[in-house]
């Protein structure tokens, strides 16, 4: 199997925008990298980006050409502007890049980002139908065309189609998840239970401060797994294949929840 591989683009600092890899990887598996976590700089919005950093950045993505399902590169919002000219330079040489998603909020630094993120792409070449737009901390009552006016702008004028569906609402709870740090693919994928370790830790008579930060992390669990289904089907809706939780687990690495601290919460 040829790896298939997936460029997040974040917008803004956002909890939502921050977990959507996260979301993308619980269904689609594979790896998820980010240069956020390499230990190299790639650069800064007012940044120009450098050799060394393109360089890095290829690096990283030969890095997940390694595992034969590809997975997620996840583009913090200080290193969009660096990947966006990598994948300029780049792209002819991508053959596992297949889709390129770019998550928007509704405030206007966003939209005028991922206006300029779209408009570059498709000025080095890259297909609309491989790009998807990812409405982000969408607000409840309010038609996504009002919300987003430039974001639905940009989308025609680069024949980008867009799905008014395709959104994060600001119901579902992405600030506790990302605050209590739930790891959000290994949580959607039963392959840890928040629940049962805190049930443990009753049992075994863990620090009060502890059982109590564990608590609040299983309250967001619940939160996350109410919304599973709605966020199932947003990826579907974005065209990804689906895998099932046991093929998600097979391969992808389980969070380490430092059962031998109960003094520490990560």
């Amino acid at each position: 199997m040829n790896p298939q591989i997936t460029v997040h683009l974040q917008t803004s600092n956002s909890a939502a925008q921050v977990l959507v890899a996260q979301v993308l990887h619980a269904y689609t598996g594979g790896f998820l990298a980010s240069p956020e976590n390499d230990g190299a700089r790639h650069g800064h919005p007012n940044d120009a980006p450098t050799p060394d950093g393109i360089n890095s950045l290829q690096d990283l993505y030969c890095t997940m050409m390694t595992s034969s399902t590809g997975g997620i590169f996840d583009v913090p919002l200080e290193h969009c502007k660096a990947v966006i000219h990598f994948l300029q330079v780049k792209r002819p040489l991508l053959n596992e890049l297949k889709t390129i998603v770019v998550s928007v909020s509704p405030d206007p630094a966003s939209q005028e980002l991922m206006g300029e993120a779209i408009n570059a792409l498709r000025a080095a070449g890259t297909n609309p139908t491989d790009m998807r737009i990812l409405f982000t901390d969408a607000p409840e009552g309010l038609p996504v065309e009002e919300a987003y006016k430039a974001a639905f702008q940009h989308a025609r004028e680069t024949q980008i189609t867009i799905s008014p569906e395709v959104k994060l609402t600001r119901t579902i709870q992405f600030e506790k998840l990302l605050r209590f740090k739930v790891p959000v693919a290994a949580v959607l994928n039963q392959a840890i239970d928040l629940e049962t370790e805190l049930t443990s830790a009753r049992l075994h008579g863990a620090p009060e401060k502890f059982i109590h930060a564990l608590a609040h992390k299983v309250i967001a669990q619940r939160e996350l797994l109410h919304s599973g289904d709605a966020l199932k089907q947003i990826v579907g809706a974005m065209g990804f294949v689906l895998i099932s939780p046991e093929e998600w687990r097979a391969v992808a690495p389980v969070p380490n929840r430092k059962r031998n601290k109960p003094n520490t919460v990560d």
